[in-house]
């Protein structure tokens, strides 16, 4: 049997970065062939005994033990090398990430063969798997000293941390195949009716109060094979399960399923111009009853459409499409209860079937998530999936447990308490809820994916949201790059759970890259990067740098958003060498009291913290709206400041000034603008920019009337429930600043105090 070698994608970075350039995302997927399970192509691997082994489709390469005098780092696309070294050291210092076999060899910028010299910018390592048939490739960069830049707004060591370890674990597959139209699955491919909404008996999409009418047809079913082909590729050792091109019975091609079930070792392949619809029937007999999460509160409902749970070494690739069907009449309903649908938003915490209001209360109580059940009719499931020594173990609910009828509509592609996972290469498209979603997973690699999710077509252009492109929540090393995401939500939205599920059962979300990629929203009015609201766990350590944001309906480049019942901080946050083409807020916005959805009377406070916020080299276009400012602050405690943002070497394109960020919320602490220059686009007038934060003096104190004095403390990050008592309720404030780096304060500054006044002492965790 023989296969055709993947083509090999390679693009040019529009920017330096801090290790020379690079290149975008190059698929390293094997390009596959139609076969039963155990088949392979012509290459075998043979032992000493005489078993044959299919050989690996790997072509991840990682550095040697010592290499580090010739190689810098080898990360998901490049390969950082010390200046001066040379062709043959480079190739001697690289082997497989598997110990596989693998060819490679290097190419100078026009392609040409390399043998000797040495590694310049531009070359590259085009690697083939020890299949003889699977290609990739990494770009060659030369390793630059850190600059002042780097060391005080950036992290680089932690970042070729962070890329070197999700390359390490790429996963690799065996060049096992289990096609889902071989004929061992063929008796799991049945005719059913797949029912769906059509429209509203009123005809009309206004009459919210009209009921649905529905449709049906009658498709090809091949959720059984698929899933049946995981379990045997996956029993065998691990593989690829094919979802071959032109393969399908049905007349329109596709491949209708219901939720897939991903085990370890398995990489669900989806051919170029193949295409899975998953069904539209809102049944647990397509979607059964998982663990799962919606916004940010565990729970047992409707699974993801690509689902897994505890696996590990899974992966979705293959330049196909998949499909959730999701439009205007069909799932969305739920998001607001139109047309005689139950709605998710209902905040009842009495409601009479699952709800937001439900859910939230649970989460608030700390309910035990497997008690946490929601179902197509509200009744118990025979049994639910648990976590047990290391297994999943499908058991009967908990005595007492009770079910309640589900509208938490499915992320589309959900990784839950996974490890080493790569989701690369496919077209995504009409999903019901968040799309790419890993939930506390680890060694995450998110690439060349193409998603557009429209959902301000239809009734309510501005309200139907829930799109969120790429959403890792609780999830450790991941790097997403060369991705092209439109949506009507956030473009990618780092998370970590909601209140008490966040703070008591959630890992943080760390050591995250974004890059290279594109993010878009067309009327939806949402961020292109955001950190929250859901981020009781905690979101620290991500990189963001070398994207681009736009589209009409895009607000800000970036926005962090929490409140004081989550808990948890925002910080460390790092982005760099990215361009805004346009939003109609402006850059950035922190916002220390985003709405909550289901506030509950007496739930505890917390600071809302957000620190350490870098923005470097971030660029607005000309075709920004005139009149932006660049920051939006739209709340934050006076006992807890937004602090530490640094924005520098940045041209943002407005006809307004700094100042006018701060009209709404002044409570922000160590905000560093330098080298900014403000054009206005009618005039191309340039204001540049250049602050630095006073320094209050010591011994600033709290006097009354008669002359009585208290010190008071500063304010300290790490310490912040330590506050200085004062005797009364009135009082004046005396004490200095330090003017040295500002001579012009005194004839045109003001110092002004903000208080908060509480009896309450306010708990950190």
């Amino acid at each position: 049997m023989t296969g055709t070698p993947t083509t090999t994608r390679k693009a040019t970075s529009k920017r330096n970065r801090r290790s020379g350039p690079r290149a975008l995302v190059l698929t390293s997927v094997t390009a596959l062939a139609a076969g039963l399970l155990g088949t392979a192509h012509a290459a075998t691997e043979s032992s000493a005994a005489g078993i044959r082994h299919p050989l690996s489709t790997g072509t991840s390469v990682v550095a040697r033990q010592g290499s580090d005098d010739a190689v810098w780092n080898v990360g998901t696309s490049t390969i950082t090398v010390q200046p001066g070294t040379g062709v043959r050291q480079t190739l001697a210092k690289l082997t497989s990430s598997d110990r596989s076999r693998q060819t490679r060899v290097l190419v100078d910028a026009e392609g040409q063969p390399k043998n000797s010299g040495q590694v310049e910018a531009g070359d590259t390592l085009r690697v083939t798997a020890e299949d003889g048939c699977t290609t990739g490739s990494y770009a060659l960069a030369i390793h630059q000293p850190a600059t002042e830049r780097d060391r005080n707004h950036w992290n680089n060591a932690l970042y070729d941390r962070i890329d070197r370890t999700v390359n390490a674990h790429t996963p690799v597959f065996p060049d096992r195949r289990c096609d889902v139209t071989a004929a061992k699955y063929r008796p799991l491919v049945r005719q059913v009716t797949e029912t769906y909404a059509t429209g509203n008996e009123a005809g009309r999409p206004s009459a919210t109060d009209s009921p649905l009418v529905y449709g049906s047809q009658q498709v090809w079913y091949y959720g059984d094979a698929l899933n049946a082909a995981v379990k045997d590729c996956s029993t065998a050792g691990g593989g690829i399960v094919v979802v071959p091109a032109g393969g399908s019975l049905n007349d329109n091609g596709a491949y209708y399923s219901g939720a897939i079930n991903l085990l370890s070792g398995v990489n669900l392949h989806i051919e170029t111009d193949a295409v899975v619809k998953f069904m539209r029937d809102k049944t647990n007999e397509y979607y059964p009853v998982v663990r799962t999460s919606y916004e940010g509160s565990d729970l047992y409902s409707y699974s993801p459409l690509i689902y897994a749970l505890h696996q590990r070494t899974i992966a979705v690739t293959g330049g196909g499409t998949l499909d959730g069907q999701e439009d205007m009449w069909n799932w969305r309903p739920w998001k607001k209860g139109y047309w005689g649908e139950p709605s998710v938003e209902n905040k009842s915490v009495d409601a009479p079937y699952g709800a937001n209001g439900v859910l939230n209360d649970m989460n608030y109580r700390d309910v035990p998530v497997e008690q946490r059940i929601f179902t197509d009719d509200g009744e118990l499931p025979d049994t639910i999936p648990v976590v047990e020594q290391g297994k999943v173990h499908n058991v009967a609910p908990p005595a007492g447990a009770k079910a309640m009828k589900s509208t938490f509509r499915p992320s589309f592609i959900q990784p839950n308490d996974s490890t080493n996972v790569l989701i690369e290469d496919v077209k995504i498209r009409n999903t019901p809820f968040w799309i790419v979603h890993p939930l506390s997973s680890k060694n995450v690699l998110i690439r060349d994916l193409d998603i557009y999710s429209n959902k301000t077509t239809g009734y309510e252009r501005t309200g139907w949201n829930n799109d969120d492109g790429i959403d890792p929540e609780s999830s450790e090393n991941v790097v997403m790059e060369n991705n092209t995401v439109t949506v009507s939500d956030d473009g990618a939205a780092v998370k970590a759970g909601r209140n008490v599920n966040g703070r008591e059962h959630r890992s943080p979300s760390q050591n995250i890259i974004i890059r290279d990629s594109s993010y878009r929203n067309d009327g939806g009015g949402s961020a292109a990067i955001s950190m929250g609201s859901e981020m009781s766990g905690g979101i620290r350590n991500v990189f963001i740098h070398d994207n681009t944001f736009g589209g009409s309906g895009l607000a800000m480049a970036l926005k962090l958003k929490t409140n004081s019942s989550r808990g948890g901080a925002v910080e460390k946050i790092y982005m760099r060498d990215c361009l805004l083409e346009y939003a109609y807020y402006g850059v950035a916005e922190f916002d220390a009291d985003y709405k909550e959805t289901v506030p509950f009377p007496g739930a505890d406070a917390f600071d809302p913290t957000i620190r350490d916020i870098h923005l470097d080299n971030v660029d607005t276009a000309a075709t920004m709206p005139p009149g932006r400012t660049s920051f939006n602050f739209p709340s934050a405690a006076s006992r807890s400041p937004v602090e530490n943002v640094y924005y520098g070497n940045s041209v943002f394109h407005t006809s307004s000034t700094l100042s006018a960020a701060f009209t709404k919320n002044k409570n922000i602490r160590d905000l560093v603008v330098e080298n900014v220059d403000y054009v206005n686009p009618a005039t191309g007038a340039t204001t540049r920019y250049d602050t630095t934060p006073l320094t209050l003096e010591k011994g600033t104190r709290a006097v009354w009337d008669d002359g009585t004095a208290v010190t008071l403390a500063e304010a300290d990050s790490a310490h912040r429930d330590d506050v200085t008592t004062l005797p009364g309720a009135t009082f004046r404030i005396a004490g200095q600043v330090d003017l040295s780096t500002a001579p012009d304060f005194p004839a045109k500054g003001t110092v002004r105090l903000f208080s908060t006044a509480t009896p309450h002492p306010y708990p950190y965790p």
